[in-house]
């Protein structure tokens, strides 16, 4: 697809969105898939018949953004002086419309951008510009977040932003209390809420900052249907935020439903991200690759502070955890995380396939009542690959009560997760899953460990099938977990890159006791679930140990 879009006067900010969006497409601003992505839509569009790129709305909507002061640090008491990457996101929010309607195209926008790219400062003036420039009646406005200290990093600016300007106040006939903005003669007004609010109201904006926060999409889900209560008009919800560490929260699975339109395989006309980050094949241990995920890079985001910072990541696996997820939007396990996500990255084959027979390892991790369970394969292959290979249950009754539901539900209907009726973990499904892996693959060992499976490995082995019981103790992980990094590092692990695997393996941290080390969930993050790889753990050490001679009637401890 070619570089195109209509000639607008230069300069104007119809030509600075569009000039941006030519840059980035043609490779002048070197930017990830994602950006380039809703670029070449932004051109694209250009052409359909059902939509327009109204200039005067986007003149409309910047002018009064730029009119409005920076309220911190040297540049206070400044106009806003509006960056292409900024003037590109708030023209498309404002400037596409829907020709039938004559009502705005998108009515969500989400906005993935690292720290130091005024993003709170920007929401803040569209959340000013919603609500009381418009002349909406009643118009709601909310800014969102799980504390209150959070959603006022973008309702106080705002707050400040009227404060500092008293001819605006006189213009709009605004009125500014300590939790809130009103404009009396159309009854509009902003407020912060957080997540436990039970005022859903009826948002004509709704701003969710750092999403990646959020403990689950309840606040999410009441300012959408909100919104829709509000019929004949358009609001917005607007997500700005940067990465975090939950690949299984809200914020992520909203993140892949916008990427999915960004690529196409979604369809939905009603949404806009600009979702800034590095390629998946990109290493950001090249600092070349830092100015893709910050559009500000030399402007508002000094150099020299991210030279700093990408120092700092180069010596500290934990500062590299926070440098990742706020300076170039990857999202990481929290805390002091083992594997290496670019490791574990490499080692992914979407296309593996496993050959009937060949030589197998099982590790099981049964689940409580009402969470995951695992069976993990190791599987032997033909180059001397290790395949690692997961069979993921979760209870569908454990939904509702799970702060991973969205994405545990998305998992269980694209397979990902295989989803069992009831409430409670089914054994019996496990245990049949076990019997069929035993007779598709040549399995040599199934390793348990001792909690709640006395039955199911008393079953297997009473069947011939060799069952091991494999502590979950510093002892038995330490070396499992060494050996099972040696051989990721070397290339001798390979996985068919199942998504919530994937989340697992980034959970995955470390408790240390002298110098031995045993898997960990991330400190006081019980959401955050290890399952698949403490059964990989598992599968992969008994794999590395030859085998005692077989005996039916027990089952063998693994380190005897």
């Amino acid at each position: 697809m070619g570089v195109k879009a209509p000639r607008y006067p230069r300069n104007s900010y119809a030509w600075v969105a569009t000039d941006y969006a030519k840059k980035v497409v043609s490779g002048k601003i070197e930017a990830c898939w994602q950006v380039r992505a809703a670029c070449q839509r932004f051109l694209d569009d250009h052409d359909r018949d059902d939509i327009e790129f109204n200039t005067e709305y986007v003149d409309h909507a910047c002018s009064f953004i730029e009119a409005l002061p920076h309220v911190t640090g040297a540049l206070a008491g400044q106009p806003i002086n509006l960056e292409p990457f900024q003037v590109f996101f708030i023209a498309n929010i404002f400037g596409w419309i829907v020709k039938a309607t004559g009502l705005r195209r998108f009515r969500e926008a989400m906005g993935l951008f690292p720290r130091g790219t005024g993003k709170s400062l920007i929401g803040a003036a569209i959340g000013v510009y919603m609500n009381f420039a418009l002349g909406e009646q009643g118009a709601q406005g909310f800014s969102g977040a799980t504390s209150m200290d959070q959603a006022s990093a973008v309702f106080d600016p705002a707050k400040k932003m009227v404060e500092m300007t008293p001819d605006l106040v006189d213009a709009l006939g605004l009125e500014v209390s300590a939790r809130a903005i009103f404009q009396s003669h159309t009854g509009s007004s902003f407020k912060p809420v957080i997540a436990k609010t039970r005022d859903g109201g009826i948002p004509w904006i709704s701003i969710c900052d750092e999403l990646h926060q959020a403990i689950d999409g309840t606040q999410l889900a009441a300012f959408r249907t909100g919104m829709g209560k509000r019929r004949g008009s358009d609001p917005l919800l607007l997500i700005i935020t940067t990465a975090g560490f939950n690949l299984a929260g809200v914020c992520r699975q909203e993140q892949l439903y916008f990427e999915g339109v960004l690529a196409g395989t979604i369809r939905d006309d009603s949404k806009f991200a600009m979702i800034y980050t590095i390629d998946a094949d990109d290493d950001w241990r090249d600092f070349r690759v830092w100015k893709k995920a910050n559009p500000g890079f030399g402007v508002s985001v000094d150099e020299d502070h991210l030279r700093r910072e990408y120092e700092k990541a180069l010596q500290s696996p934990r500062s590299q955890t926070e440098m990742l997820t706020k300076y170039l939007n990857v999202w990481c396990n929290s805390a002091s995380g083992w594997l290496n996500s670019v490791d574990w990255a490499n080692a992914a084959d979407p296309d593996l396939v496993i050959p009937s027979g060949v030589r197998a390892w099982l590790g099981v991790d049964l689940s409580t009542k009402t969470d995951l369970t695992a069976i993990v394969a190791v599987c032997l292959l033909a180059d001397g690959r290790k395949a690692v290979v997961p069979h993921l249950f979760l209870p569908t009754g454990a939904l509702d009560r799970s702060p991973n539901r969205e994405a545990y539900t998305d998992w269980g209907a694209s397979g990902v997760v295989h989803q069992t009726e009831g409430s409670a973990s089914d054994h019996a499904a496990v245990e049949a899953k076990i019997r069929e892996l035993c007779q598709t693959y040549n399995v040599q060992q199934v390793a348990f460990d001792a909690w709640q499976s006395a039955t199911i490995s008393q079953s297997l082995a009473a069947d011939g099938i060799s069952v091991v019981e494999f502590p979950q103790k510093a002892a038995t992980m330490h070396p499992a977990m060494v050996d099972f990094e040696a051989d990721l590092l070397n290339g001798q692990i390979v996985h068919p890159d199942n998504a919530c695997l994937n989340w697992m393996a980034s959970n995955i941290s470390v408790t240390r006791r002298g110098a031995m080390m045993s898997p960990c969930r991330p400190t006081g993050q019980d959401h955050l679930k290890i399952d698949g790889m403490v059964a990989a753990l598992m599968a992969h050490a008994i794999s590395c140990v030859e085998p005692p001679p077989a005996r039916a009637d027990i089952a063998l401890e693994f380190w005897d």
